[in-house]
């Protein structure tokens, strides 16, 4: 029976190292290390956080069957599913289904789950009420350099690193960067799209290009051990600002990339400057749907 994990559960797993499955889901710091997060790592984190995580699973006998965790993205009404391990795959609806309860008990209005697109989760996953929105491509390689942005030191544009005051920017050059359908299922307003960002790592650095004021491309490098990942948006009405976000920042280009599908333009730079595609991957998302206990105090977004 799939149940939530209790502090014994989560002490009798590091005490056996469990989960001993391979990981589904594709979390970005799986991705681009190209190995899985470590049980230990995961269950301290668990135990450190246990308000921004959830985890649900089952026990045969001694053995751990199944298991799903999901943690909080940047905020609570986003999370993401980060482990999902099962010996049988018929167990994966179940476990989605219990993981999904468990975070829309904390507040989760909207779960995102990676999975490699060609395998056989993704139909899974849509069965558990998942929809997939848009897929990642993952590039890697450690690149040429290109030319700058034309009048990047004149008047057109200025290039600096990314502060608290450029978040409303950003969210406007998300809105213009962002097919409909997509932004549909991370965020149409601000504060849904601040939910769904990915919590930063310690040492993140961020760029963006202005241009009158308008911030008309993004350019992140996260460090992740010995490997970093990249990722850019740039607005559609200044395409000629490319070049120079797969520059920047202009320490040490990021060798590990997932951008989405749907920045043909991100991906063909990319490949242009000699990366090569490592895999694809489909991000999906679900909908959290909370029951109203008492009708007279509910609420919703105007």
């Amino acid at each position: 029976m799939i149940t939530a994990f209790r502090l014994s559960d989560a002490l009798r797993c590091v005490l056996v190292n469990a989960p001993g499955m391979e990981n589904l889901a594709a979390p970005t710091e799986s991705v681009v290390r190209c190995r899985p997060l470590r049980n230990s790592t995961f269950w301290r984190q668990s135990l450190m956080h246990k308000s921004e995580r959830v985890t649900v699973g089952d026990w045969n006998g001694i053995d751990l069957s199944s298991l799903a965790s999901a943690r909080v993205r940047n905020g609570v009404r986003a999370w993401e599913v980060d482990r999902l391990h099962v010996k049988d795959p018929g167990e994966i609806l179940d476990l989605l289904d219990q993981i999904v309860r468990s975070a829309g008990a904390k507040g989760a209005e909207k779960i995102f789950l990676r999975l490699e697109s060609s395998g056989e989760t993704v139909d899974l996953a849509r069965r558990a009420g998942f929809y997939p929105y848009y897929e990642e491509v993952h590039l890697t390689g450690k690149g040429t350099a290109t030319q700058g942005i034309p009048g990047e030191n004149g008047n057109r544009y200025t290039v600096d690193r990314r502060t608290p005051s450029d978040t409303h920017g950003l969210f406007q050059l998300y809105c213009a960067a962002t097919p409909p359908k997509v932004r549909d299922g991370i965020g149409v307003t601000f504060d849904q799209w601040w939910s769904a960002q990915e919590q930063p790592q310690a040492k993140r650095d961020e760029a963006v290009i202005s241009r009158d004021g308008k911030i008309v491309g993004w350019n992140m490098r996260e460090p992740f051990g010995p490997v970093a990942a990249g990722q850019v948006l740039a607005h559609p009405d200044f395409p000629e600002v490319m070049p120079r976000l797969m520059e920047m920042p202009q320490t040490t280009q990021a060798s590990e990339w997932l951008v989405p599908s749907y920045q043909e333009n991100a991906v063909e730079s990319l490949v242009r400057q000699g990366l090569k595609e490592a895999g694809r991957y489909t991000m999906l998302i679900k909908t959290v749907t909370v029951p109203v206990v008492n009708r007279e105090l509910s609420y919703v977004e105007a």
